[in-house]
C-alpha cells in the first residue's frame, strides 16, 4: 500500500535520523555530570549529589508549571534556576547557564550517529520533489541544529522546529503547525515519521497528517491511543510507502 497526494515529509530527529548510542550506561547522567564538571571548573562549589539533586528539583518544578500547556522551557532555564537555589546569582543567559548547556551538548555527541539510511532517504525524497523538515522536543536547540549540520542533514532539510525555541514539544499542534507553515504545505498532505507513539503519532495524527512509526527496539502499540498508519523497522521502507 502506498501513501498518495503527499507533498511533504517530517521527522522526528532522535532515535530516528539520529540514533543514541545507549549501551549500558545512561547517557543523561554522563552528560549532566560533564555540565557539573564545566561548572565546577567555573565557580560552582558543591558536590555532583547536590547539584543533581538541585537540577532535578528545579526541572521538576519547571515541568508542573509548563506541562499543561506542553512548553518547553530552554535548558538553561534549568540550570539557572537549580545554580540559584542553591545561593549562585545566575540567570538563564549567564555565560554559565549557557556554558552547561554547551557541555552537555558535548557529551551527548559523543553517542550520536545518523541512521545508515537518513541521508540516502532524505536525498531519495527530496529527488521526487517531497519538501523535508524535522520536527524535534529538545531543550537545547542551538544544539540539535549543531548535531544535524555535523552529520550533514541540514542540507537536506527545508524546516528544521525544535521545541525549545518555540516553547511547544510535540504532541502540541502548535509545533507541527509551524512545520507545516513553513513548508506551506496542508496536514493532509503530509506525513510524520517518528519513533514514539504517544508524541510524534498522537500529536501528527491529532492535526491530520498521516503517520509512520519506525518501531527502534520493543516499542509497545497495546496501549497507544493513537495507531499510526504505517510501521516500519527500517528508513528505507518509507520509499516503498513513499515512492
Amino acid at each position: 500500500m502506498k501513501l498518495k497526494g503527499i507533498e511533504a515529509a517530517l521527522f522526528d530527529l532522535f532515535d530516528t535520523l539520529l540514533l543514541i548510542e545507549r549501551g549500558d550506561e545512561d547517557i543523561t547522567e554522563k552528560c549532566m555530570k560533564n555540565v557539573y564538571a564545566f561548572l565546577s571548573r567555573n565557580g560552582i562549589d558543591v558536590s555532583y549529589e547536590t547539584f543533581r539533586k538541585s537540577y532535578s528539583e528545579a526541572r521538576k518544578q519547571i515541568y508542573e508549571r509548563t506541562g499543561a500547556e506542553l512548553e518547553e522551557p530552554h535548558f538553561t532555564i534549568r540550570v539557572s534556576k537549580a545554580l540559584r537555589n542553591l545561593g549562585y546569582n545566575y540567570d538563564e543567559e549567564s555565560r554559565l547557564a549557557k556554558g552547561a548547556a554547551d557541555a552537555y551538548i558535548e557529551e551527548l555527541s559523543r553517542y550520536v550517529h545518523p541512521d545508515e539510511n537518513a541521508i540516502p532517504v532524505l536525498k531519495k525524497l527530496r529527488e521526487h520533489g517531497y519538501k523535508i523538515g524535522v520536527v524535534s522536543n529538545f531543550s537545547i536547540p542551538e544544539g540539535a541544529r549543531w548535531l544535524i549540520a555535523k552529520h550533514g542533514l541540514e542540507k537536506l532539510l527545508d524546516t528544521i522546529i525544535i521545541s525549545g525555541e518555540i516553547n511547544r514539544r510535540k504532541p502540541s499542534p502548535e509545533i507541527f503547525f509551524k512545520a507545516l507553515s513553513n513548508l506551506r504545505v496542508d496536514a493532509t498532505r503530509a506525513v510524520f515519521i517518528g519513533d514514539t507513539p504517544d508524541t510524534d503519532i498522537e500529536g501528527a495524527k491529532k492535526v491530520g497528517m498521516k503517520t509512520i512509526l519506525i518501531k527502534r527496539g520493543d516499542t509497545n502499540l497495546e496501549n497507544t491511543k493513537s495507531k499510526p498508519d504505517f510501521t516500519i523497522r527500517n528508513l528505507k521502507e518509507i520509499l516503498e510507502i513513499l515512492l
